[in-house]
């Protein structure tokens, strides 16, 4: 029996999408927190990052738990980062659009569309621990690969026992020739072409003087292993002990701008989200976290637009307060790799991009996978020009493109068809089909009683023709 065949309405399984994505994204909160510290993900359970109390099962409900507490550890009251409901809300909306693009009666569509929507989490998860910590972890890195070949293969393999036309489209769909994985030409593409701009943007970046592209090259490989070097282009040769001195042309003491984002931004993309379901009932989604932000966050006496300011700034989305020591070694280390970055000395792109670039090729394919790279650097490009604008830097920015990639990828799933489809209309439109003679009378005739029937309308003694 099929999903369809269920005595239940169709408008059913979208909350309960809604609420298994939201239960994701209150996991991948602990992902994001505890994984870039080397620390165990079940294992003490849940607890405030602040004072350790242990949550209680309703201290874990997503969504409503946040609000209950009014935003607050139970214990300490020590305020909890909006994060954590901004990922359950974010991570919610994506499988709930996701499934109705993606999900029907067929049980193919379902396999595709649970490891897609896993694989969105994951992404999710990266991107807030690459803001964090400018890292991409293997491990989900990894993850994202397994699900992505998994796909291709679990379909397959379904629909080798279903037989009949369930075998056919998966044959025609997800593998070529009718063997190989469309997954292992999406990673060879996507992979390839962003292995050779981490290596390109390295020489160009990061090569120093009087060193050869080859040497270069071979210093990218062996990176993570050698002490870091700064750029030519920040530093300068000491001319008694010829040793390269960074060249300070910033305030050392000032931070460097970094990319974050603010509880309105990821508010605003869930409505966005969920628009194509609900259309302007959507705005629910931005407008029902404001009023509940103001009015758990406002403090005595501060003005209501005050409150309502802080809602469009990143500071209450940070990383949770924490008393842990690796905690603050990991920002202290971010801090300083965020320095670096301007320097040119860790080039434009890491490896880690390069790895989850193998995982999101295998679940879109090589053409889609050339798509969300173009959706990708556009963002990146917008984002970073925007930035070097607003504080007035060069584009050597410590921007992480892993959020990008994330967002070209999430697009490419929602919509890559639909707007190839649209693009290749608009490139070759349909051609009229050439009517023949005996259509083309047939069209006239039903003009001319269409004109006469609007003269008898407007002149009734106009008379009815005669029929032969």
């Amino acid at each position: 029996m099929s999903i369809g065949d269920w005595p239940l309405p169709e408008w059913f399984w979208y909350p309960v999408i809604f609420g298994y994505g939201a239960i994701v994204g209150s996991f991948l909160n602990v992902l994001i927190y505890r994984l870039p510290l080397g620390k165990h993900l079940s294992n003490p359970p849940s607890t405030c990052p602040n004072c350790n109390y242990a949550l209680t099962f309703w201290d874990n409900i997503p969504l409503l738990s946040f609000l209950s507490l009014r935003g607050r550890c139970r214990l300490c009251k020590v305020p909890i980062s909006w994060r954590y409901f901004c990922v359950e809300m974010v991570t919610a909306c994506l499988w709930t659009l996701l499934y109705h693009q993606v999900a029907t009666n067929s049980p193919l569509s379902w396999v595709d569309f649970v490891l897609q929507a896993l694989i969105i989490s994951v992404l999710v998860a990266l991107v807030f621990i690459d803001l964090d910590h400018f890292i991409a972890p293997d491990e989900l890195n990894i993850v994202i690969a397994v699900f992505a070949f998994g796909r291709d293969i679990a379909t397959v393999a379904l629909a080798y026992f279903i037989g009949g036309d369930a075998l056919k489209e998966a044959v025609g769909r997800y593998t070529y020739m009718g063997w190989l994985p469309v997954a292992v030409m999406g990673a060879l593409a996507y992979a390839g072409v962003l292995f050779a701009l981490s290596v390109g943007t390295f020489v160009y970046y990061a090569r120093l003087e009087r060193e050869s592209v080859v040497a270069c090259i071979i210093r990218y490989f062996r990176f993570d292993e050698e002490e870091v070097v700064p750029s030519v282009a920040a530093a300068e040769v000491d001319s008694e002990s010829n040793v390269l001195v960074a060249e300070s042309t910033e305030d050392e003491t000032a931070d460097p701008p970094r990319l974050a984002m603010s509880p309105a931004f990821l508010c605003a993309i869930s409505a966005a989200v969920l628009f194509p379901l609900i259309q302007w009932f959507a705005l629910v989604a931005f407008v029902l976290p404001l009023l509940l932000f103001v009015f758990i966050t406002r403090e005595e006496g501060e003005a209501f637009a005050t409150a309502t300011g802080r809602f469009f700034r990143s500071a209450d989305l940070g990383p949770p307060t924490s008393t842990d020591k690796s905690a603050k070694a990991a920002h202290d280390d971010a801090a300083a790799f965020a320095k670096e970055a301007e320097t040119g000395q860790h080039g434009g792109m890491g490896l880690g991009d390069v790895k989850l670039a193998i995982g999101l090729g295998a679940i879109l394919g090589p053409g889609l996978a050339l798509l969300s790279l173009g959706f990708a650097t556009f963002v990146g490009a917008v984002t970073g020009i925007s930035m070097a604008a607003k504080h007035g830097r060069t584009l050597k920015l410590s921007l992480p493109f892993v959020p990008f990639m994330a967002a070209g990828a999430i697009i490419t799933m929602l919509y890559g068809t639909q707007i190839v489809g649209w693009y290749m209309n608009i490139l070759y439109p349909p051609a009229p089909r050439t009517l023949s003679a005996g259509e083309i009378i047939r069209e006239q005739k039903r003009l001319e009683r269409r004109q006469l029937e609007r003269s008898r309308i407007t002149d009734p003694t106009v008379e009815k023709p005669a029929k032969n």
